[in-house]
């Protein structure tokens, strides 16, 4: 009786580290731009360390060839935002956003910002990125 609770609690355990391992490994990556942003130096950092801190950018531009910028945004929505009918009047909306402009392969500029729904809407480039609610 005891060695068939205890092979019992072994297997309930493997099972729930599995599935706990499983659940780390099919995770999407979360963008953590106020705090990446950080490791970005102008002047020093490569296109290339860049996409190592914060992925792959959301839309590029290309200005007269010498000047190309990369433009981050990740929306932030707090649990009663996802509340149906009510979640729009009682939960908060915000967008972060990160534009990053080079001169060849070396950053030029790094600006972090916080915009409120309506800011990122007079955005040139929000309504390619991120559909209005």
């Amino acid at each position: 009786m005891h060695q068939c609770r205890t092979n019992r609690l072994g297997l309930l355990s493997i099972s729930a580290a599995g599935l706990l391992l499983w659940g780390c490994a099919t995770a999407t990556p979360v963008r953590h731009l106020s705090s990446d942003v950080c490791l970005i130096m102008p002047e020093s950092t490569t296109k290339t360390e860049v996409v190592a801190f914060l992925g792959e950018p959301d839309h590029k531009t290309n200005t007269d060839g010498a000047l190309e910028t990369w433009v981050y945004y990740k929306k932030n929505e707090d649990l009663l935002r996802k509340i149906p009918l009510l979640g729009e009047r009682f939960g908060s909306l915000n967008y972060e956003m990160v534009t990053v402009s080079f001169s060849g392969n070396l950053v030029r500029t790094c600006v972090y910002r916080q915009l409120a729904h309506q800011e990122l809407l007079e955005q040139p480039t929000a309504s390619q990125i991120i559909s209005p609610e």
